[in-house]
């Protein structure tokens, strides 16, 4: 399975070189939203955060090793149009951020997968639910206790971080200052000793 893969690639694979598009209706293409590893929000809350993007599948019918799944791009978006138009018009254009509950170690799969069946897909959903809504789910009120907990600590570590790399940074920055100061008192000094200059 080819993954990740470019656009000219895809286009020389799937036909693009004999003719634009050339073939382009016989091709299986999925547009999909897929979880992104957000490092800088990642790093900020001191937890897994994910955004979703829009991904491409194309796929030759009959030819199970000639897969590409890889970010959508504009290109991808005019060439296959139709296929973009039937993704839009069915997606509700929500855009999920958060901790996903599948990559929570708090849940199996199981239950994240439950869970999604009632639409909460992140652990900031889970601990945010209301108790009306999560009657009906079975053992919510821990889950929602376990999700708090989490995300309470991923607070207060995400803001131990930045104070220890505050203190790093004025650290740097005194640092910084006493060389300055340093080289200017030898520069005072040479400049007592040679009163010539």
């Amino acid at each position: 399975m080819l993954t990740e893969a470019d656009y000219s690639m895809t286009d020389n694979a799937f036909g693009g070189s004999q003719g634009r598009n050339k073939g382009d209706d016989t091709l299986l293409v999925k547009f999909y939203k897929h979880p992104r590893f957000n490092q800088t929000k990642s790093h900020e809350a001191g937890r897994p955060i994910y955004d979703e993007d829009d991904y491409i599948s194309i796929m030759q019918p009959g030819n199970k090793d000639s897969i590409i799944i890889r970010p959508a791009m504009d290109l991808d978006k005019q060439r296959f149009s139709v296929h973009w138009a039937k993704y839009k018009a069915r997606q509700d254009d929500d855009q999920i951020e958060g901790t996903l509950l599948e990559m929570w170690p708090g849940v199996t799969r199981a239950i994240a997968e439950e869970l999604k069946f009632f639409n909460v897909r992140t652990v900031e959903q889970l601990a945010g639910m209301s108790d009306v809504n999560g009657a009906k789910i079975m053992g919510i009120n821990t889950l929602k206790q376990r999700a708090k907990a989490y995300l309470d600590l991923s607070d207060k570590t995400a803001a131990a971080d930045a104070l220890i790399t505050a203190n790093a940074r004025i650290d740097e920055l005194m640092a910084a200052v006493e060389a300055l100061k340093a080289g200017r008192e030898v520069e005072e000094e040479e400049d007592e000793e040679d009163p010539e200059e």
